[in-house]
């Protein structure tokens, strides 16, 4: 088998990146989106999506690339190659794409790119997905909502009280004005926690951004980092996301060994040789790889593994749309201990559309993980060519 083309597919929609002031849903990044789709000689396909500058990612897959190695475009350095070595593919890309790569744009293409060929390694197999990866260990897991911090206590009120009724036992509030107002703050997590109330996780993620995410200005030193991790403790958080500048790895440390709520990070890191010093110098309770951005499952299985011997948790960020979300249910499926799959509560019509199938949250808060054979999730080709602008 022989790969035959590497497909970047430029979404545009019309929604932007944003909270609302009362209960109703946020919504995620609406304008782009960027789908990969990998060929094969033999008929199979591999799709994922991936987060990055969308239109700028088209040129490092299927742009212009130079005679030297290292700065080869992706594309090229796939056509021709066998999509079931999937590892060698990995460092051929990282290697071919140094120059320009290594983190960044080319690491969150080559993340999609490497989901996209494990999904044609487990059809190629005829087996769901998590049993290439090892075997299933559950066919379940407890949701959160994942969604944005609204602006105004009632909001919040509003909008954690219709996540319990639709049954989800967790729910995550993110960044939107949450940094803006420290008083503010914690009239809105108050009034989360009060809605939600003892019995279910509230998670929250106040974003590194300085300021809040609408800002410029210096980020949060060790001691307010410090002061947000113990008032957000009087509400019984569950954990503390992605709060610190993404390289300050030594700050994380410092904060974690010092802060009365676990703290949760990871979505910022890519390759393994990131995750390893991450994690062994005790930056967080639980390791969060974005498969869209980490460098793929290439990279999160192995991130899973030293997890496990450190003895903290991975839960991967997956806020993007259900194909991310498919391929972050399989190695769930692996893991030895799992604890929640992030649910994207605030998808826009782009994110929303891109697949044939919703995940459907059941009665007791958790959703099922697919058993078909690959991931478990299609892809929309009416919706596809209706929003694809390249």
């Amino acid at each position: 088998m022989r790969i035959t083309a590497v497909e970047p597919i430029l979404l545009r929609g019309t929604q932007a990146y944003g909270a609302t002031t009362g209960g109703e849903e946020a919504s995620d990044n609406g304008d782009w989106q960027l789908v990969i789709r990998v060929a094969t000689d033999e008929g199979l396909a591999g799709w994922a999506d991936v987060e990055t500058l969308a239109p700028a990612a088209v040129a490092v897959i299927a742009g212009q690339g130079m005679a030297v190695l290292g700065f080869k475009t992706l594309g090229e350095l796939l056509v021709g190659e066998n999509p079931l070595e999937v590892e060698r593919l990995w460092d051929r890309l990282y290697v071919g794409s140094a120059y320009y790569g290594r983190r960044g744009l080319a690491m969150q293409c080559m993340s999609a790119i490497d989901n996209a060929l494990w999904s044609i390694r487990a059809q190629a197999a005829g087996l769901p997905l998590a049993t290439l990866l090892g075997g299933r260990r559950r066919d379940r897991i407890t949701a959160y909502a994942s969604t944005l911090f609204r602006e105004t206590p009632k909001g919040m009120e509003a909008a954690a009280r219709g996540y319990v009724e639709k049954g989800f036992r967790a729910v995550k509030f993110g960044w939107g004005v949450f940094g803006e107002d420290p008083g503010r703050d914690r009239e809105l997590v108050a009034a989360a926690r009060a809605a939600l109330g003892p019995d279910r996780a509230l998670l929250v993620d106040p974003g590194w951004y300085p300021a809040g995410w609408k800002q410029w200005g210096p980020s949060r030193s060790r001691r307010e980092a410090l002061a947000m991790c113990q008032w957000l403790a009087d509400y019984k958080v569950g954990w503390i996301e992605d709060f610190i500048h993404p390289e300050n790895f030594d700050e994380y440390a410092w904060v974690r060994a010092n802060s009365p709520v676990p703290i949760a990070a990871g979505e910022q890191v890519a390759t393994i040789w990131e995750f390893e010093r991450f994690i062994r110098q005790g930056c967080v309770d639980v390791i969060q790889p974005d498969l869209s951005r980490c460098g793929g499952l290439t990279v999160a299985r192995r991130v899973a593994e030293i997890a496990h011997q450190q003895g903290i948790d991975l839960v991967p960020h997956s806020w993007l749309t259900h194909l991310l979300t498919g391929y972050s249910l399989q190695l769930i499926a692996t893991l030895p201990r799992a604890r929640f799959v992030e649910f994207n509560v605030s998808q826009s019509v782009l994110t929303r559309g891109i697949t044939t199938q919703p995940f459907k949250l059941e009665a007791d808060g958790t959703v099922a993980i697919p058993d078909a054979v690959g991931i478990g999730v299609d892809v929309d080709a009416d919706f596809i060519k209706a929003h694809r602008v390249n």
